[in-house]
């Protein structure tokens, strides 16, 4: 699988130069680089059985002992899926009437190859280089064809994650410096006796905290969301917040297991404290990407509730629901661009009563936000239930406080539905045209997504499960 993996690789990066330099213009170039980002999901399902530990190492800088070295587990494959199937959606939500639509779809290709690089690597300066790289193509993203307000809302953003991983790179030298390595298997073996380790912990937790984001280091995440394009969101919550949790899980699982367990009750306390304060930040909001945007937040610091519990179940249940909340978060972002297109505002209080003249939007809306409020039978339900169940066992009044935030979900999300959709209607206006095909052949994959994982969880739980036992050789308490 070693050709298949460098191949896996390298596409996206060969789509990037096609997609920039090639003399097609409008509807052409768009469906031309849907087709482009389709091949690496074509590649990944074609050879899915086989996948799990393809690896390729290459001399990348030998003075220093630096390895190209790409390695796929069942971890990364999880997240390189997500990947394959959000970035062709992005491609899709973006009008073929934008402007400089070759460096869009270029950089939206080169994020996805930093990605599957920073997904994949196991020697600790690539996997650096690539955590820094990939913020500048969102950066672009966000700057150049977002809202009124995006250039300083792209600034804020790249602000945030310098300073949150400028120190990752002294950690990194710090590391190879006391253990004479970048390879990862290598590092965790050899950091159980260095008297840094808590301190290069603190050092990574921090830069993987501002990127996910962990409360309270979120302050750049609802301008960025909502500035941003459609796509731009999509890539940001359903993309970028995951390298922030697949780096917690890899690096600080692996290099830091003691220290994860140690901190664990501050860790959870702060998480918890963002699912509440991002839950209330959404009730109050007026506009409905403003909404969305604290409703990812609540998301995501729910998912590291179940990192942060030290327990099985509810760290099966966290990788599980890093997936689900990419698969949910980009399909509210897709309705709610769709909706805004239709409407020119994301106010909640610029229209009402939107039901009568645009119900397929309405209905398919709906079915996202049930499956954002965790309704039995939908994807959320099962990643939730598990981190419930495995935080019941320790803390069964924290058990009670988080579930707390899963009806408040149910009254923001519902608000906006009451609100927008189902009020006294607001006078028609020709704009107003209800979905059609396309739209729905945009949002399927997601769509059916959320219900295969909500009806039938067991291949994606027995996925997870040994990544499970060999993230935690522990049972019990903290």
């Amino acid at each position: 699988m070693k050709h298949e993996l460098l191949l896996l690789f390298c596409l996206p990066w060969v789509s990037a130069l096609i997609t920039f330099f090639i003399p097609l213009q409008g509807i052409s170039l768009k469906r031309f680089s849907c087709i482009l980002s389709l091949l690496p999901l074509i590649l990944l399902l074609f050879n899915l059985p086989h996948w799990e530990n393809a690896s390729l190492d290459l001399p990348w800088i030998p003075p220093l002992g630096i390895h190209f070295s790409l390695k796929i587990d069942a971890l990364s494959l999880l997240f390189l899926l997500l990947t394959a199937i959000l970035v062709p959606i992005s491609l899709l939500s973006m009008p073929s009437k934008e402007k400089r639509l070759h460096l869009f779809y270029a950089l939206v290709f080169l994020l996805q190859g930093l990605l599957t690089g920073f997904f994949a690597a196991r020697d600790l300066a690539l996997f650096t280089v690539f955590w820094e790289a990939m913020l500048f193509p969102l950066y672009f993203i966000i700057a150049l064809w977002g809202s009124s307000d995006s250039r300083q809302a792209a600034f804020k953003f790249l602000l945030y994650m310098i300073a949150g991983s400028a120190l990752m790179l002294a950690a990194v030298l710090s590391l190879y410096f006391t253990a004479g390595t970048f390879d990862l298997g290598q590092l965790a073996s050899s950091l159980s006796a260095s008297s840094a380790a808590p301190w290069l912990f603190a050092v990574f937790l921090l830069a993987f905290a501002v990127k996910t984001p962990l409360f309270p280091f979120h302050a750049w995440l609802p301008d960025a969301y909502c500035q941003a394009p459609t796509s731009g969101s999509i890539l940001l919550a359903g993309l970028l917040s995951k390298a922030g949790i697949y780096g917690i899980v890899r690096i600080g699982f692996e290099l830091f297991p003691s220290y994860v367990q140690a901190w664990s009750l501050p860790l959870l306390s702060l998480a918890i404290a963002g699912v509440l304060y991002a839950g209330l930040a959404a009730w109050m909001q007026d506009d409905y990407k403003r909404l969305i945007a604290y409703s990812s937040l609540a998301h995501v610091n729910f998912i590291l509730v179940g990192l942060f519990v030290w327990q099985a179940e509810a760290h099966a249940g966290a990788i599980l629901q890093a997936f689900n909340h990419g698969i949910t978060i980009a399909a509210l972002f897709l309705t709610a661009g769709w909706l805004q297109e239709r409407l020119g505002t994301t106010f909640l209080s610029s229209h009402s009563g939107l039901a009568n003249y645009l119900p397929k939007l309405c209905w398919l809306t709906l079915f996202c936000v049930l499956s954002s409020v965790a309704l039995p039978g939908l994807n959320n339900f099962v990643g939730e239930f598990l981190i419930l169940f495995g935080l019941f066992g320790l803390h069964p009044w924290l058990t009670a406080l988080v579930g707390l935030t899963v009806i408040l979900s149910v009254v923001y999300m519902l608000r906006w539905m009451q609100t927008l959709y189902f009020d006294t209607p607001s006078p028609f206006q020709a704009s107003w045209r209800d979905i059609g095909v396309k739209e729905f052949a945009a949002i399927s994959p997601l769509v059916l997504l959320i219900l295969w994982i909500g009806a039938y969880p067991a291949p994606f739980l027995d996925a997870i499960w040994p990544i499970v036992e060999k993230l935690n050789p522990f049972n019990g308490a903290i």
